[in-house]
């Protein structure tokens, strides 16, 4: 199953932008609509007419949270229906609220339960703190190393450029294709098992095609 994993924000009421993202490094997730969630381009993206889905969304249970949850999921709901789209089940995981080892730990749990056999996995990395988006790359890392037949197909890291300004209309909101990433780190860990001589020519090669 194709299975969709974001962290839901915490920006207050009206903080919560929307925005046409251009995408970068991968033409699958230019999506001309408006949205709040970089995790949306890739559901436009990939998904096909019927195909069964899943989004994953961690959030706290704030009033915030809640909020941009419900957010979520109507954005969701816009964006299947311009493409007809079946909607994708939405699987809501209460996570702490706190950045302890332990709470990360506790919300990795949660994530690898979520995965299975032959999923194909998409993942955002823009909302959350950093560890809560390193506790996301270290879930889809798990179902490719451990899950039969599972794959990484698309990260996504939405941004900003404010540079020109503070005239709104001036910004540059882009969406960005981070899986060579994912794949970067699983490669460096194969030379790293095999004991390569010389891992870093090896990685400059590999970066070099």
């Amino acid at each position: 199953m194709k299975k969709f994993i974001t962290v839901v924000p915490l920006q207050k009421d009206g903080q919560l932008k929307k925005y046409v993202y251009r995408a970068m490094g991968n033409s699958r997730l230019q999506l001309d609509t408006a949205v709040s969630f970089p995790i949306l381009t890739a559901m436009h993206g990939y998904l096909e007419p019927g195909e069964r889905s899943k989004l994953v969304a961690l959030w706290q249970d704030t009033e915030d949270g809640r909020r941009n949850l419900r957010i979520l999921r109507e954005q969701m709901e816009e964006v299947c229906a311009k493409r007809n789209l079946a909607l994708p089940e939405l699987d809501s995981v209460k996570i702490g609220m706190e950045d302890t080892v332990s709470t990360h730990a506790d919300n990795f749990r949660k994530l690898i339960d979520r995965v299975e056999d032959d999923d194909e996995l998409f993942a955002c990395i823009t909302f959350g703190t950093k560890p809560a988006s390193q506790t996301v790359l270290m879930a889809v890392q798990y179902a490719y190393r451990i899950k039969r037949n599972a794959s990484i197909s698309c990260i996504v890291y939405g941004g900003v450029d404010r540079s020109m300004g503070e005239d709104p209309t001036q910004w540059a909101p882009a969406v960005y294709d981070e899986t060579a990433l994912a794949q970067l780190d699983e490669i460096v860990r194969l030379l790293a098992d095999r004991g390569v001589s010389n891992p870093r020519e090896a990685i400059r090669e590999i970066l070099s095609l």
